[in-house]
Parts: C-alpha cells; structure tokens; sequence
C-alpha cells in the first residue's frame, strides 16, 4: 500500500518504485535490500532498484529450509532474558539481589533443559528471585511436533441443571440476553423455543437424561452441530417438545451478564430505586466504553457502587476517576424540559467502590486513587497485590515473550504502593463460603447499607421548577 522513494546522496535525486509495497529492509551494510509485495518476496542491490525502479528478482520460497541448534538458540534467549531485567528492571538495585550470582546460577541448568518449556520454566524461576509483579514468560518455537487438534469439545445449553425427585434435570435458569446486553445469543432463548426456568430436560438427541448422569455427557459436539433437545414442563416424556439448538462452546459470557443484571435489580430493590451499579471487568480501552454505558444510565442516581472485583487491570483508571471527580456546578434549564445537570456527565451520587483477591494491577490502581480522592468508601479485602506493571515486551529469537517489571507506583506521601501487599479496604468485608453457598453477597450487601446511610445524611434534593425571575 505504499510507495517506496529511493534518494541519491550524491546526485540529490528521487525515485520511486513501479510497484506498491508492503515492507521492506535494508541488509546490514546498507547496499542490498529485500521487499515484500503481496506474498511475493524481491532482492537486490540499492542501485540496481534505483536505476531500473523495480523491486529486484523474486524470491522462491517453496523450497527455503533452515537449521536450528536448539540448544545455541535457548542459550541466547536465557541470555537475552536475563541482560532485559537488567536493563529495564525498575529498581536498578534489583531489589538487592545480586543479579550477576543469579544469572550465574540459573545459566549453569541450561545444559539440563529438554524443550521450549523448559527453557521458560528455567526463567520463569530466575526472575521470580525478584518477588515483583507482571514478569511474564511465555511462548517460543515448540518444535514442529504438535497433536492433532480435537475437534470434539463439551457443549452448553446456556442452562444451570438442577436435580429433581423424580430423577430428571431441571432448568433452574436460563442464560440469554439481559436488559443491559440484548444482543446476547443462547441456545434456549429464541421466539421458535418454548423453554422457561423450571422446566424439565426429558432427553438429547433422543436419548433420555437422568440424574445423576451428567447431561454434559450428551453434549459432546463438533463446531456447528446442531442437538435435538427434548424439554417439558413435567417430570414425564409425554407431551413434551423438542427443539433443534446449537450448543456453545462456553457460557461464560452469558452467566457473567445475568450476574450483571441480577446485582442491578438487587441494588435498586433494595435502594427503592436510588443506588446503581456497574461492574468494570478491566482497565483497557474497550473498559472505557463498559464504564460510560454505566455511569450514563445511573450517574443521576444518589448512590453508585463501581464494582472492580476480578478486574484484570490495564491502563486507563484514571479515565474513570476523571468522571467520578466531576461535580454538579449548576443546572442547565430550556424550556418545556426538566432541568438537567452541569456539566455534562457530572454526578453527585455518593460512592462505593467494591474490591477482592482478584483485582489486580490498574484495577489495584484504581482503588488507591479513588482513595487518594477521598471520592468514596472501599468495601471488601485486599487486592491482588501487583502494581510494578509493564510497558513493553520483548520478542524472543523465536517469537516467545518476555516482560520486565518496569513500571512502579509510589504514592504522594513517599511510599510504595500495593505491591506485594494489595490496595487495602475502607471496610474489610469478604464473602465467605458459607454465605456464597447462600446466594449472599456480603460486599455488595455492606455497599447498599453504607450508600443508604449516605444518602439519608446528606440528601440530595433534585431542584423543581427553575428559578425564574419574577415580573
């Protein structure tokens, strides 16, 4: 898609190439080069292209080969590996560990390593010598051996199965869209399928399915097959349907978004209507937009809880806080509509922010700086405990991955912050395996009861007609 200008020194002139490139390199002494266009390869000298404006002779690849000397290859990328924490590892004292002595040692196992993941089992136990957060070794060339993919995996019917006396499988619930994500597609749910919580699944492709048989045992399918699935609204095989579906190959997607909706509707019952909620998987750019969906539905509200357990971390917490810190200044009026508040997207809702075990990195992030606002109330327990992140990977000689812990956090007050700790709570609340087996979730319980004695503290009174100057 580009055009490749080839300029003269000497003669201070331009050239440019017949043909569209891709890409293209010059050799280490500056005098050959190598261009990609299309699929196609071409070679040949700098002046030769300059003169006749083509790329050079193409390459034949059909029959290219190379050697490699696993065992020269693996002693590079360990030596590679260890120079890059040298080199970009955040705290040049290396969290004083001598990092001479350690390379010493780890290198001295080389010549014991049988494969690729060896080699990455090798410098995934050098580096955790540092006892830091995000030093990720992955990947590398594997060899050319590889099994063949199995193309039968467990299909889901987007169904939690309940044991019933009779000995068939209940519908307890049926996963599906959600008022917050309706273009969710689910096996069960579709205007052609009679399928409602409670009923009871007879049989699978005919085959009859009791308990305590596992139906996921009848659910073994190949990637577009379809199952016939018999459903009924009695324990019997008379009078029931069958319906034609295809199962998924993960419900993942569909039980996190009933969970979504099920903590909504529990926070507005048990508000009367005053407490939203979001949850933020993550701290990427695609979070941003999870984010607003939210805060443009409940920002009005006169609490919200931003729910940040499990989140993944990233880079972008700071997007979020910068709405949160928004303040109503005053009230934007027009005629014949209610007033509405300024600036665009402020709030004046009181905050909750709800963490765990699981939120690590930008998400840990988030709560430290959310605290340092003093924007709210933290509920939960302590994070993951890994905020020295990562900027950058290095590529392997053989495409694996190596990242340096190069990024570290210190707060305003002179200290480090998280790592190897967490971002601790306002209110240390965990949810328990009594109370999960219960359907209780005591963070989000304890959010609601501290919003609630927010808001009758410090109402907030939603202005009525405005303000008009009398005659």
């Amino acid at each position: 898609k580009w055009n490749l200008h080839i300029f003269d020194m000497k003669e201070e002139k331009e050239t440019v190439l017949d043909k569209k490139i891709g890409d293209w390199r010059l050799s280490a002494n500056r005098e050959n080069m190598i261009v990609g266009i299309g699929s196609d390869y071409y070679t040949g000298t700098v002046a030769k292209a300059f003169s006749s404006k083509t790329p050079g002779e193409s390459l034949v690849l059909d029959r290219m080969a190379y050697r490699v000397e696993p065992g020269e290859e693996w002693a590079q990328i360990f030596d590679d590996a260890w120079r890059w924490y040298r080199d970009f590892f955040y705290d040049p004292a290396m969290h004083g560990r001598d990092w001479n002595i350690i390379g010493k040692t780890y290198r001295s196992c080389l010549p014991q390593i049988a494969s690729r993941q060896d080699l990455n089992w090798l410098l995934q136990q050098m580096v955790g010598e540092l006892c830091v957060s995000h030093t990720y070794i992955s990947g590398g060339d594997n060899g050319p051996q590889k099994q063949p993919d199995n193309p039968v995996y467990t299909g889901y019917l987007g169904a939690e199965f309940q044991a019933s006396p009779e000995g068939y499988y209940r519908l307890k619930t049926i996963f599906g869209p959600t008022e917050y994500a309706r273009d969710l597609e689910a096996p069960l749910v579709r205007p052609d399928i009679a399928a409602k919580e409670g009923d009871y699944l007879i049989a699978i492709d005919g085959k009859e399915v009791r308990a305590p048989r596992n139906p996921h045992a009848f659910l073994q399918v190949i990637r577009g097959q379809k199952v016939s699935v018999t459903i009924n609204d009695k324990p019997a095989a008379a009078g029931a349907r069958t319906h034609e579906v295809e199962p998924v190959n993960s419900e993942y997607i569909l039980r996190y978004n009933r969970w979504i909706a099920d903590n909504i509707r529990t926070v507005a019952e048990a508000s009367g209507g005053d407490i939203g909620y979001m949850h933020i998987t993550a701290m990427s750019s695609d979070n941003t937009a999870q984010f607003d969906k939210f805060w443009r539905a409940f920002r009005y509200k006169k609490g919200l809880i931003v729910d940040v357990r499990g989140n993944g971390g990233g880079w972008t917490e700071y997007f979020l806080i910068d709405k949160l810190e928004r303040k109503m200044t005053a009230y934007n009026c027009l005629r014949n509509m209610v007033p509405f508040q300024y600036p665009p997207g402020a709030s004046n809702a009181h905050l909750a922010v709800l963490t765990n075990e699981y939120n690590g990195s930008d998400g840990e992030a988030f709560v430290e700086h959310f605290k340092a606002r003093k924007l709210g109330t933290v509920i939960g327990v302590p994070s993951w405990g890994g905020l020295v992140g990562i900027v950058n990977g290095q590529t392997t000689i053989d495409n694996g991955t190596v990242h340096q812990s190069n990024n570290s956090f210190y707060g305003s007050g002179g200290g480090w912050l998280v790592e190897n700790h967490g971002a601790d709570p306002d209110i240390l609340v965990e949810n328990d395996p009594v109370s999960a087996m219960a359907g209780r979730d005591k963070q989000l319980e304890t959010a609601i009861e501290v919003l609630m004695k927010k808001i009758m503290e410090e109402p907030f009174v939603f202005p009525g007609k405005p303000p008009y100057p009398k005659k």
